[in-house]
């Protein structure tokens, strides 16, 4: 699908095209204008007018394969049970065969029609299948994009300016200041995108990850072609190499309808959004990361053309340690979850319940707002409890494609253009970390830039870490809220703090994001702050150190005291 979003930049009104992977539009939100600017337009129409074909479903049902209940079976067992269970909803449906294809949850199976039908025909025929008792929902499996702007193709060894304090580039994160106290050590950030590259500047912070990247369905024009694995681009489907073999798209593949946009030159998107969040510091190469004394969990779920809904929930669940029939058990659960992709629509009921889940184990979950341009948070930014996160540029003025809207959280740099203040001098605009010289397969190591609210979460994943290994014994919940809370104001002048358009409080959410100021407020907590729950209960320390519940009882004695002289 495409979207034609009106950008604002310097007061220049400019038309561009934004590839969108999501099925179903996302009905504008009362009170907020889909586009930035004052100009209003649909938030995701399919290209021609004509929705997507939909070819394949994630079942969830109510109850979960028996055999991984039990944890002793074999993935062949697994694999039987799911597709005698899937037969017998297809058979009670009176639907047509559907093909299992693999799971999400011992709950969520994925399943292939046939051959492809139209939306109308798939909401007619997912009506049928939630008739079954023992069918909770279903939901199509959608394609999912990642959220990365590129710039020109040429590389460069720019400065990192979105680690310097706000007294240097009025955008940056204040990550220089926070390091003489956390590096995030110990802490695991699960990157979930297209893989990685063995950079040298990254290994020694890489943990054995997973490849979720499943082979294309037979019904699928890469099957019938001959190309069963075109997605994967690695010659098989899951397995436990998270390696990126490349994401390039060719005129020929977008001719035989293998996808929808061209990418002449692989991105690398993954090895660039992990390299934001933790690359190697203090090694005298190339650049370091937000927090470079974590570890990053490679989770990959993006492939050429982007990825499936149903990897992107599976890689979700392992990475916060929950099974996923058919693969081993991450001996390595995160704390913090990035997911710098996304597609516009609603969070329906099943993404929402592996959000949930994940969200149970105590990790945070962080997504990208989206680069439509416009105030409609994406797919699975938009999910309760999901961290929302817009992109701002290096005058710390929200960057012309970053969406904005009800649900954003925080803003952290992105990089490229202003919306509302004028450029100043300064380059580069993108944000520099960890590349590939590979033009299709990897090839060298290279520092590059990219722009995108895809390179902002990883520096509030980054910023976590520090707040993690900084305060181990408070929740991620009550973490998040510290990093929330102590976000600084929008520079005067720009677009969050003018609200030219009229629209609602925390549009953009609370401020920029703020290393130092974040790790300051965790390490001035008391030590039993935050003990009671996820959210961050429990007792919580004033500036100077005396806990909230001492003050409450100064104050009821002042009050007595002053009670006691009255009556006097």
């Amino acid at each position: 699908m495409t979207i034609h979003p009106f950008h604002r930049r310097a007061g220049l009104i400019v038309l561009s095209a934004v590839a969108v992977a999501g099925l179903f539009a996302l009905p504008a939100q009362a009170g907020d204008k889909s586009v930035r600017g004052g100009a209003v337009a649909p938030a995701s129409a399919p290209a021609a007018g004509k929705p997507e074909p939909v070819s394949r479903l994630i079942i969830r049902y109510r109850d979960g394969i028996k055999g991984s209940a039990v944890g002793a079976a074999t993935p062949g067992a697994e694999r039987a049970e799911a597709q005698a269970v899937v037969a017998r909803s297809a058979a009670r449906a009176g639907a047509p065969p559907l093909q299992y294809l693999k799971s999400v949850s011992p709950q969520m199976q994925v399943v292939a029609l046939d051959q492809p039908i139209s939306a109308a025909e798939a909401q007619a025929l997912m009506q049928r299948l939630r008739a079954d008792p023992a069918v909770l929902d279903v939901v199509v499996d959608q394609r999912v994009r990642p959220h990365a702007v590129p710039n020109d193709p040429s590389f460069t060894n720019g400065d990192q300016w979105h680690l310097r304090s706000p007294g240097e580039v009025s955008g940056g994160i204040n990550a220089v200041a926070a390091w003489s106290r956390s590096t995030g050590a110990g802490v695991v950030i699960a990157v979930l995108d297209g893989g990685y590259t063995e950079h040298a500047d990254l290994v020694s912070n890489i943990l054995p990850g997973y490849d979720f990247v499943s082979g294309d369905p037979a019904n699928s024009a890469q099957a019938r072609a001959g190309q069963p694995f075109w997605t994967a681009n690695d010659g098989n489907g899951r397995d436990a190499f998270a390696l990126d073999p490349g994401d390039w798209v060719t005129g020929a593949d977008i001719a035989a309808g293998f996808c929808d946009f061209p990418e002449p030159q692989s991105t690398w998107h993954g090895t660039h959004v992990a390299g934001i969040a933790a690359a190697v510091g203090n090694n005298n190469r190339s650049g370091l990361g937000v927090a470079y004394g974590a570890k990053i969990l490679p989770v990959r779920v993006l492939g050429r053309c982007g990825g499936d809904v149903s990897d992107i929930l599976a890689g979700a669940r392992w990475a916060a340690g929950l099974p996923v029939p058919g693969v081993p058990t991450n001996p390595n659960p995160a704390k913090i979850i990035g997911l710098s992709l996304g597609f516009g629509g609603t969070c329906n009921a099943t993404i929402q319940s592996t959000m949930d889940e994940v969200r149970a184990t105590g990790a945070s979950v962080i997504a990208s707002s989206g680069n439509d341009g416009n105030t409609l948070v994406s797919v699975p930014a938009n999910c309760a409890g999901v961290l929302a996160v817009t992109a701002h540029t290096r005058e710390g003025d929200v960057a012309e494609y970053a969406n904005v809207g009800r649900n954003v959280r925080i803003s952290a740099p992105g990089g490229g253009f202003n919306t509302w203040l004028p450029e100043r001098s300064g380059s580069p605009r993108g944000i520099v970390t960890t590349g590939n010289s590979g033009i299709t397969q990897p090839a060298g190591d290279i520092t590059s830039s990219l722009q995108g609210t895809s390179m902002a979460v990883p520096q509030v994943a980054g910023v976590l870490a520090l707040l993690a290994a900084a305060r181990p014994d408070l929740p991620m919940g009550r973490l998040e809220a510290l990093m929330i809370d102590n976000a600084r104001p929008f520079p005067a002048g720009t677009y969050c703090a003018v609200n030219p358009d009229d629209l609602a409080r925390g549009f953009c959410g609370s401020g920029l994001l703020d290393a130092k100021a974040a790790v300051d407020a965790a390490l001035g907590l008391g030590s039993s702050a935050g003990q009671g729950s996820e959210g961050g209960g429990g007792c919580t320390a004033a500036p100077n150190g005396q806990a909230d519940a001492s003050l409450l009882l100064l104050a009821l004695a002042a009050l007595g005291l002053t009670l006691w002289r009255r009556r006097r």
